[in-house]
């Protein structure tokens, strides 16, 4: 995963407790970058990867 604050990449699957001990919510369902702390959120990427991919079909239809 690559952290979306700082750009650092790291395994979440390597992270003891998901990287909660970063926050103290302990359960969140994200992934605390081990560089800066920031809680990543594995749903959040999807629904980015789904928009950047709506905005790629538009911009291939306004070029048509």
């Amino acid at each position: 995963m690559k952290c979306r604050m700082c750009g650092f990449e790291f395994d979440e699957n390597e992270l003891e407790n998901r990287g909660c001990s970063s926050c103290g919510k302990h359960g969140c369902n994200s992934y605390h970058c081990p560089n800066c702390g920031f809680a990543n959120s594995p749903e959040l990427d999807q629904e980015f990867e789904f928009i950047t991919k709506l905005k790629n079909k538009f911009r291939k239809k306004s070029t048509n």
